[in-house]
């Protein structure tokens, strides 16, 4: 999906706002509780409606930036504000007291935009804010906002999204969960946030958002499942251990025609229960070698698995390029204890 291709055109394109707004709602908040079979699939039909139905025109806008205050601890007032989303990971830290509460905000026009907290467990970032001043509500009688981090980059998934907003007795509340895009994780970060839009209102609130890795653990996997008749590889190379969250990483290799291939998992704990992989299919770096496509990917189970399950047991699937998405190629599924790390 690029979203730029649109952008010249999208004033002359009829949207039923009232319709995908709903649509868009609706998918928010499901889309944690629900596994998502194939991730980019949806992702990337998401983008294309926001970027025709949510293109925006920046505006000159002021922006303030107070100190930020950083409290690993006990977050009354913040804490049970998650319980309100369906961020399972941001509902198990903020029982363990571990959300860092913020207070940073950026005024555009009349309206406030303040960060309230954030977490960055394993491979995992969220963060809650605060909506305040004179926000015009869309024609459904919702009210969303449309943002970026890391400046938009086409070349990370999700980069671009609609969030919906809870009407609270002060304005407006609201979260966002999102992935370190990069193959490695630094113990300190910082990444950027921008909303281009509060309900009907146009305007530039930017962020900086420093955050700080929660204690972890990583095992090295080493574990492979192979296809021979299709010549396909995926190899299983670390698991990432959090507090609330777990990530599996993995390396996929394809013939050359099969760059646009999707790995996809499933995966059961030592009691046949199934594991909910809240998000599929992302993709850390991909690169050719010869007649090969190498696809380095990470797959997100939004609960703790380590001291929960001996082992899990995953099924590799692979969504053929030209092929119907809805039968993937099965490969041998592998077991990866949990008593390793």
């Amino acid at each position: 999906m690029r979203e730029k291709l649109f952008n010249e055109k999208y004033k002359d394109i009829e949207v039923p706002e009232e319709e995908v707004n709903e649509a868009i709602r609706k998918g928010i908040h499901k889309a944690n509780d629900t596994y998502q079979d194939p991730k980019k699939f949806f992702s990337r039909t998401r983008k294309l409606i926001m970027s025709t139905a949510a293109a925006v025109t920046l505006m000159c806008s002021s922006f303030i930036v107070p100190s930020v205050s950083h409290v690993m601890a006990d977050v009354p007032v913040v804490g049970p504000l998650y319980t309100n989303f369906n961020d399972l990971v941001g509902r198990n830290l903020a029982s363990q007291h571990l959300i860092t509460e913020l207070n940073e905000t950026a005024t555009s026009g009349d309206i406030n935009v303040t960060i309230t907290s954030a977490y960055y467990d394993g491979a995992v970032m969220g963060v809650t804010f605060n909506v305040t001043g004179g926000v015009k509500e869309q024609k459904n009688g919702q009210v969303s906002g449309f943002y970026e981090i890391y400046d938009g980059d086409d070349t990370i998934s999700d980069s671009k999204e609609i969030v919906h907003l809870n009407q609270t007795d002060s304005g407006y509340t609201g979260q966002i969960q999102l992935y370190n895009p990069n193959e490695e994780l630094p113990d300190d970060t910082r990444f950027p946030l921008k909303f281009l839009r509060i309900g009907e209102n146009e305007g530039v609130w930017k962020f900086d958002v420093p955050v700080r890795q929660l204690p972890h653990e990583v095992l090295n996997v080493e574990k492979e499942s192979v296809d021979k008749k299709e010549n396909i590889s995926v190899h299983f190379d670390s698991i990432i251990a959090g507090r609330a969250s777990t990530a599996l990483n993995n390396t996929a290799s394809f013939p050359a025609t099969g760059e646009n291939n999707q790995v996809r998992l499933e995966a059961y704990d030592d009691q046949g229960n199934e594991v909910n992989i809240s998000i599929d299919g992302i993709d850390l770096g991909k690169r050719k070698e010869n007649d090969r496509v190498i696809i380095k990917g990470r797959s997100i189970i939004p609960n703790k698995l380590k001291g929960d399950t001996d082992y899990i047991k995953i099924h590799p699937k692979v969504a053929l390029t030209g092929k119907d998405p809805n039968k993937p190629l099965e490969l041998p599924p592998l077991k990866i204890s949990m008593d390793s790390f």
